[in-house]
C-alpha cells in the first residue's frame, strides 16, 4: 500500500469560503493506493466523504485540477508490485 496527501495551492476562493475546499496550506484529502492499484480517498473538507477508484489514473484525471495547483505528496516509497 502507498499513502498520499493532496493539496490544492490555488483553490477557487468561493470554494474555500463555502467549505468545498480547505485553505491552500491545508490538506484537501488523504488517500491510499492498494497493491492491486485501486485507490481510496478521504476528503478532509467541510463535507467529509470517502470514494473508491479502480486506479490512480482515473482518480487523478477527475481530481487532479492543475489549474488549482494540485500537489500530491507521497508518504510512502513506491513499493514493488504497487500499481500507480
Amino acid at each position: 500500500m502507498r499513502r498520499f496527501l493532496l493539496y490544492r495551492r490555488y483553490p477557487p476562493e468561493n470554494y474555500v469560503r463555502e467549505g468545498y475546499a480547505n485553505p491552500p496550506n491545508e490538506k484537501q484529502l488523504e488517500g491510499i493506493v492498494f497493491s492491486d492499484g485501486s485507490v481510496c480517498i478521504r476528503w478532509l473538507t467541510e463535507t467529509k466523504s470517502h470514494s473508491i477508484w479502480s486506479n490512480f489514473h482515473d482518480f487523478e484525471r477527475v481530481h487532479g485540477h492543475p489549474d488549482y495547483g494540485t500537489e500530491i505528496v507521497w508518504l510512502d516509497p513506491l513499493a514493488v508490485g504497487v500499481k500507480q
